[in-house]
Order: C-alpha cells, then sequence, then structure tokens
C-alpha cells in the first residue's frame, strides 16, 4: 500500500469539477486532471517508487474502469486498499463526475486525440 508521505501528498489535492486535463503519455499513457496528479506530486514523491509504481497502476485501472473491463482479483485488492488509505483523492471522485461519465462513454475521447495530435505534430 501506499506510504505515510503518499497519502499525506495524495489527501490534500481536493476534486476540483472545473479542473484542467492533459494527456500524459509518460508515464500513464492516458489522462489525468490537475486535482489528481499536480506538477508538485512528483517532487514530492521523489525516490518513492513503490508509491509512484502504485499511482501509476491506478490509472491505468482506472482506463479498464472506463473501458468497462473487469478488474482481476489482484488489481481489484490494490483499488479497494488505496481508496481506503486516500477515499478523497480526485482520481476516484471523478469515476462519479461529468468528467469521468464523458470519458467513460468516448465523448472525451475526440478532445483527447486532437491534444495527443498537437503534442506529436
Amino acid at each position: 500500500m501506499l506510504s505515510e508521505k503518499a497519502i499525506k501528498a495524495l489527501s490534500i489535492q481536493q476534486f476540483d469539477p472545473d479542473s484542467d486535463w492533459e494527456v500524459n503519455l509518460l508515464p500513464f499513457g492516458s489522462i489525468n486532471w490537475e486535482d489528481e496528479w499536480p506538477e508538485t506530486l512528483l517532487a514530492e514523491l521523489f525516490g518513492q517508487v513503490d508509491d509512484l509504481s502504485i499511482i501509476h497502476a491506478m490509472f491505468e485501472m482506472r482506463l479498464k474502469i472506463w473501458n468497462g473491463e473487469a478488474l482481476n482479483a489482484q488489481d481489484r485488492a490494490l483499488w479497494d486498499g488505496v481508496k481506503l488509505q486516500v477515499p478523497k483523492w480526485a482520481l476516484f471522485e471523478r469515476l462519479g463526475s461529468v468528467q469521468g461519465a464523458n470519458m467513460r462513454t468516448g465523448r472525451g475521447g475526440a478532445a483527447c486525440g486532437e491534444r495527443i495530435q498537437l503534442i506529436w505534430c
């Protein structure tokens, strides 16, 4: 599970429904909102390899959930454990938000594709 340092860093992040999102090719290969992964978080957790691995896995699992895929037992245990540790983390809050619904239904995909094109073109 997450270290106390990571729990503290993620717990202070407040869900902001107006938060901007960005394409995050590395390390997530996905998108994230600023309130889920602020620039300062990486600096706070620098050197915390286990914590960063868990956080990256959480973003990967969210993609699976948005895509309607079931989590395997190991992933479900990690998801549930981290949710117990940081229940107000914006990553969890966003699952039930309009922003999350747009990603689940594909309505966010066009905008995501446009941002990826801007990065690579």
